[in-house]
């Protein structure tokens, strides 16, 4: 038997007071979205697929550093200039005898799922999609007694060659149809991608995670090296509901796929959604998650603003609070009361939690309060970041970056404003960023706002 779940919404400043005002002005609510059970918490089966990228890329061996000191002492590897950056290439194939010594990102995967099997409860479901120029469904509805045709699956999984390209969208598609075939009300349920390159077709791969979003499948993303598609996973995860991780070496994919099994299975209130809902002339101008992982979740526009928004969160743990930055344009209005929004909390479609964020207007209100102007602060300097790594002009991206950093400067983020400084410098040398030190960037930044 499962417990009962609870949502609760609380939010800061309380009360909130604005500055009577001629004119339309923002105001910021910190909303809190906490869970809890009631009874005995089980852990919670888990129906998941995973989506592996089995590219070429995949494959290419890792090498160590004594197996790169040999490769530069039998001239297999040389230095040369990329784009005015120093780096290491191959200057032929690689020895046999290093390809047998090396472990490949496959081989990993092959490891990670190994040690899932041995985790599977007999109530947990399966199923595992690889994709290159297209994707396959290898393991289908799987259930986690089945162990034998499992491994059996996963054995095959070093002998695909299923091309070079990088076809996410089919591999999602196929993930879903899996959870919706092995979908059950007792399940979590979870996609994970898992990818060291860049897709086809972006568009496809944010609607499938819209519809992944409708029927409340959360979907996290693993980027691995410093070639992947970083603004792609981000917001694949962030508009799902999932996690976004990025690992820097494929020796870390077996612990990432590990703790996402138990995420998943330490979910007790699952398929979170927040409804926000503006009073009449009230804009809601964004949402950003502050907590667990720094995010843009919704810019609403136009006469959208006014309507209601809705933004998913994911299955939630208990005593692991979500925290949400609420930016809204306030209309001009006279000393006294002001309704600004109505905010709902929803599990799978249900209604579990209602907060209602109310305005005084006054003369003389006080300054933002301290959580409320850092969390303001780091949603900016994130904001900043990510357009300078988007935008195709090299003087803005410089101009961009060294604005974060001077944010990074003033909340105390000496290595984020260090890293920044430097990325701006190569923009203005005309320099490419290099991809790893973007991807590092990127995903600190995502750390800024859990400053518990």
């Amino acid at each position: 038997m499962y417990s009962m779940p609870t949502l609760t919404l609380s939010t800061s400043p309380g009360p909130l007071i604005l500055e009577a005002r001629c004119e339309p002005q923002v105001c910021y609510v910190l909303l809190t979205v906490h869970t809890a059970v009631t009874g005995n918490a089980s852990p919670r089966p888990v129906n998941w697929a995973l989506v592996a990228d089995v590219s070429r890329s995949m494959r290419i061996p890792i090498v160590d550093e004594a197996q790169f000191r040999s490769l530069l002492r039998n001239g297999s590897a040389q230095e040369m200039l990329v784009d005015g950056v120093p780096v290491w290439q191959l200057s032929g194939s690689v020895p046999q005898e290093v390809r047998d010594a090396a472990s490949s990102a496959l081989d990993h995967v092959v490891r990670a799922l190994h040690t899932i099997v041995e985790r599977l409860d007999r109530n947990d479901r399966l199923a595992l999609v690889v994709f290159a120029d297209h994707a396959l469904l290898l393991i289908p509805r799987m259930v986690g007694a089945d162990r034998v045709t499992l491994v059996r699956a996963i054995e095959l999984l070093p002998g695909l060659n299923l091309g070079d390209g990088t076809n996410l969208a089919d591999g999602i598609a196929l993930a879903l149809n899996q959870i919706r075939t092995n979908r059950d009300g007792r399940c979590a349920n979870r996609i994970i991608l898992l990818t060291d390159g860049f897709t086809r077709d972006s568009a496809t791969c944010l609607a499938l995670a819209d519809q992944a979003t409708s029927e409340h499948i959360a979907i996290t993303t693993i980027g691995l090296g410093g070639e992947f598609q970083d603004d792609l996973l981000t917001a694949i995860a962030d508009r799902s509901g999932g996690h976004a991780l990025f690992l820097k070496r494929a020796s870390a994919i077996p612990r990432a796929v590990s703790a996402e099994l138990e995420s998943a299975r330490a979910a007790a209130v699952p398929a979170v959604t927040i409804a926000i809902a503006p009073m009449r002339g009230v804009l809601l101008r964004r949402v950003t998650r502050m907590r667990p992982a720094l995010a843009l979740l919704a810019e609403p526009t136009g006469a959208a603003a006014a309507d209601v928004t809705r933004v998913s969160l994911g299955d939630l743990a208990a005593g692991m609070p979500v925290t949400l930055l609420l930016e809204f344009l306030a209309p001009a209005a006279n000393p006294g009361p002001l309704w600004i929004a109505g905010v709902a909390g929803l599990s799978a479609g249900v209604r579990l939690a209602d907060a209602d964020i109310q305005a005084t207007i006054a003369h003389g209100a006080p300054p933002l309060s301290d959580d409320v102007r850092a969390a303001a602060a780091r949603s900016m300097a994130a904001r900043l970041m990510r357009r300078a790594t988007t935008t195709s002009d090299p003087a803005e991206a410089a101009r961009l970056m060294r604005a974060a950093a001077a944010h990074f400067d003033e909340l105390g983020e000496q290595a984020l404003a260090a890293a920044a400084h430097e990325q701006a410098a190569a923009f203005e040398r005309g320099i490419s960023i290099a991809g790893l030190a973007t991807r590092e960037l990127t995903y600190a930044t995502r750390r800024l706002g859990d400053v518990s």
